[in-house]
């Protein structure tokens, strides 16, 4: 028995349930929560259903703490997982996350402890998200409605934990995802390397920087962060950081800086 069943109590069906089409007005959910989508073509928003579809068919969506998931939590879920491959189908459908646990808010521990000296200390370790190499991944709900609602604040729970779960493709997570192309990982590790060493040297100054300075923990949580911006302000990325834009243009293969306002 999966720790996952020991966690919930609850047994995991034998085989995925078959997908069905998306219904309109379950498209018209997804085009009022996720306003991302209404920059695509009508192909891709096509392709994007589809790709929803089969997402919503194979993955298993848990609540935590007495959440009830809903079938617009696992739309909201799946449309913003689902733009980042749009492009990608080489892929596949993230094959590696089987399920996604939803939390009603922040998780984790939090709590205050008394030192040595006697003082109390209190102790946040609270997380919006967290995915892991083969295992689900963990959102809390709260964080992914506002993200899908605003899209030009350069943050986005989904789209960086979905970004960890492409990136663990490779086994660990490193901020390098598979690429096309074996000879394509030297200029990407350049540019990766650069930016990185330039949001660490702005963070460490306390300087103000386009990049959310968290991605300065690790590569993994560089590539990330990236995402984030790359699809909630394209426009800005492209033009203060060109090398970096061309890098996950290239990856994602979308052009995210024209996107309009």
């Amino acid at each position: 028995m999966s720790w996952l069943r020991r966690l919930l109590g609850r047994t995991a069906p034998k085989s995925p349930k078959p997908a069905v089409p998306l219904p309109v007005d379950w498209q018209r959910a997804v085009a009022r929560s996720v306003p991302h989508y209404r920059f695509l073509s009508p192909d891709e928003r096509k392709r994007a259903h589809d790709l929803i579809e089969r997402f919503i068919a194979e993955k298993e969506f848990w609540g935590n703490r007495d959440l009830t998931v809903t079938q617009h939590m696992k739309l909201v879920v799946a449309a913003q997982a689902c733009l980042l491959i749009l492009n990608i189908p080489r892929l596949g459908l993230y094959p590696e996350t089987k399920e996604v646990i939803l939390y009603p808010e922040d998780f984790g521990l939090s709590l205050d402890a008394i030192g040595p000296d006697g003082r109390t200390y209190h102790i946040d370790q609270s997380r919006i998200g967290e995915a892991s190499r083969r295992g689900p991944v963990l959102l809390a709900w709260e964080h992914v409605k506002q993200s899908a609602s605003d899209r030009l604040d350069g943050r986005n729970v989904v789209f960086h934990e979905f970004a960890h779960a492409l990136d663990y493709l490779n086994g660990e997570a490193d901020g390098a995802p598979p690429l096309e192309r074996s000879n394509d990982f030297t200029e990407w590790s350049r540019v990766m390397s650069s930016e990185l060493r330039a949001l660490r040297a702005a963070a460490s100054m306390g300087r103000r920087t386009l990049l959310d300075p968290y991605g300065a923990e690790s590569p993994a949580e560089f590539f990330a962060v990236a995402t984030e911006h790359f699809f909630e302000d394209g426009r800005r990325m492209k033009r203060n950081h060109p090398a970096l834009y061309a890098q996950l243009r290239a990856f994602y293969k979308q052009e995210t800086a024209d996107w309009a306002v």
